[in-house]
């Protein structure tokens, strides 16, 4: 409710500049027109649910008098200046239609100012809160870039996008997936193209993330909640860290993109020579690889350089490693100086070693590219890949391989794969990259549990065990619930869209896995999409950016403390 009213006087502020534009932005006018609407409404269901709930109406009119009589005046003068703006209402039609705009908004401001105590209360709930924050923060960022693309000046043709393809967009920049409604190269100006770059940037490393670096470098303290709060991003126990661990992120985003621009400038400049034009593709590319958004400004993704080994090759490292997580390569570095010093010294000396958490996702990692490039050179060296020579065949493979659990390119035309090719790529788009990274997903930590819990099963073992280290039993159940929860969540949407779309039910499917492990891959429905499937697709988008485990600690209640104890039971099973 709180957020609502304030919401509601935004839009109304808005609209007040935008409700006789020329330009052909009515769908924001539209939308603020609705919020407004909704704001109201909401405001009269508290009074009606308040009044139905207490005990002496009479003594809550009374005592509520002048909030009843401020909604209903509210809502009778939103109709009348909606049906002013909409009518020719006498000679002074758009000066009364000012006015009452004017006393609109006041009367929201004041309804809104009430709130303001509420409002506190709900933003120190959301600091104790670590997953509602993330998720509010992603909104956030979401909703201001919807708007953004719905602005002319980001459109080629200077009209916008539409409400529900500029928050499509939006969503598949911000959670890095590269699903698109519209071709990135001739829907969008330069201004549109730098604003998607923007949302991928901010998608990949974290809204979060990004405003804690601002204020470590302006060097100010930061309290023990916002400590909690990163360090529940970063899956950080140390909270002394944070610090250290917020700049080393930084650091590595930005170097690796820079080292990516500069092997690609090289490769782009073959194609548009040396110019501005070779720079803006090589940033946006390298972006667009490391965060692993896989947005391309090339209306066939990578199909041009499916056999140029520079380009191609620069991209697929740049996915490898965005997809291993900042943890990951943290460690996997300091394991890697430490070798090459005392390589340099000649002598043996002290070398932090992988963590446990590394060596899954380096090894899942591995085993899931290798195969990858095994099965998809398998099942269509003589389909897909049949016009290209064998060297090339191998390498595509190999990209789309490293493509598919996390970076929607494709360097080969995927409309008309087999059958099983696209039930392989569902299997390892959902599987995903690893946790802390800007992969989406069930991710290869979860994977690598439950292979540990099954294979310690069989063996009768007490616990799991992985690279002779047991699992916790916390772990496993963590790992069994995003299963489940990715599996509920991409069969419900795959039901949804089955029922709204006319598609095969195996695309549907691919394009339902594909947005939830934010792999941005698809067989070419997403442009033919319903609203309704637009809105799920991108529900779907949000969910696996965020991560299973974010949700869902977000939709839980605290636990209440107990000692009571039910007796046992026994149910047959299997």
């Amino acid at each position: 409710m709180n957020i609502l009213l304030f919401l509601g006087l935004a839009a109304s502020g808005a609209s007040f500049y935008l409700e006789d534009a020329t330009v052909r932005i009515g769908q924001v006018s539209v939308f603020t027109n609705y919020l407004e609407l909704l704001v109201v409404l909401f405001v009269m269901a508290e009074i009606i649910s308040n009044l139905a709930a207490a005990r002496w109406k009479a003594v809550f009119i009374r005592k509520r008098m002048v909030s009843i009589l401020t909604a209903v005046f509210v809502l009778l003068v939103l109709v009348l200046s909606k049906f002013i703006n909409l009518s020719v209402i006498g000679q002074h039609a758009e000066r009364d239609a000012v006015l009452l705009v004017v006393l609109r908004n006041l009367i929201l401001l004041v309804l809104s100012l009430r709130r303001v105590k509420g409002l506190l209360d709900f933003l120190g709930y959301l600091r104790d809160h670590p997953a509602q924050t993330i998720i509010l923060s992603f909104l956030m960022v979401i909703v201001s870039g919807a708007v953004l693309l719905m602005m002319p000046f980001t459109s080629r043709s200077g009209h916008g996008l539409s409400f529900v393809d500029a928050l499509f967009t939006s969503t598949s920049a911000v959670c890095v997936t590269g699903l698109t409604v519209v071709d990135t190269v001739s829907a969008f100006s330069f201004s549109g193209q730098v604003v998607i770059l923007l949302l991928i940037q901010i998608g990949g490393l974290g809204i979060m993330i990004l405003t804690f670096f601002t204020i470590f470098v302006v060097r100010r303290s930061v309290s023990v909640e916002d400590k909690l709060l990163i360090s529940y991003m970063l899956s950080e126990q140390d909270m002394t860290q944070l610090r250290a661990m917020v700049l080393r992120i930084i650091s590595i985003t930005f170097g690796i993109e820079a080292g990516g621009t500069a092997l690609l400038f090289v490769g782009f400049s073959h194609v548009f020579g040396f110019s501005g034009k070779a720079l803006f593709y090589a940033i946006f590319h390298s972006v667009s690889a490391f965060c692993n958004a896989g947005f391309a400004l090339f209306s066939d993704s990578l199909e041009q350089f499916v056999g140029n080994p520079w380009i191609s090759g620069t991209i697929a490292v740049l996915i490898i490693l965005g997809g291993l997580s900042f943890v990951v390569l943290i460690n996997l570095g300091h394991n890697l100086s430490d070798r090459l010093k005392n390589t340099l010294r000649k002598q043996r000396g002290r070398v932090r070693k992988l963590t446990l958490n590394s060596k899954l996702v380096l090894t899942v990692s591995a085993f899931l590219v290798l195969g990858g490039t095994l099965l998809i050179y398998g099942t269509e060296h003589g389909n897909a890949l049949k016009p290209y020579p064998l060297g090339t065949q191998y390498f595509a493979a190999f990209f789309q391989s490293v493509t598919l659990r996390t970076a929607g390119f494709n360097s080969i035309p995927f409309g008309g794969l087999r059958n099983g090719t696209y039930l392989i790529m569902i299997a390892f788009m959902f599987i995903g990259g690893a946790s802390g990274s800007t992969a989406g997903g069930i991710k290869v930590g979860t994977v690598g549990v439950i292979y540990a819990f099954l294979s310690s099963f069989f063996r009768n073992r007490k616990s799991a065990v992985l690279f002779q280290q047991s699992i916790s039993m916390g772990q496993v159940l963590r790992a069994f619930t995003i299963l489940i929860f990715g599996l509920v969540v991409v069969g419900v949407a795959t039901t949804i869209l089955s029922l709204s779309e006319h598609q095969a039910t195996l695309k549907i499917l691919f394009e339902a896995t594909s947005a939830f492990g934010t792999v941005g891959l698809s067989t070419g429905i997403t442009s033919n999409l319903s609203v309704l499937g637009r809105l799920v697709i991108s529900v779907l988008m949000f969910a696996g950016r965020i991560g299973p485990l974010t949700v869902l600690a977000a939709a839980s209640q605290e636990s209440r403390p107990g000692n009571i104890e039910f007796p046992a039971g026994e149910i047959s099973i299997g």
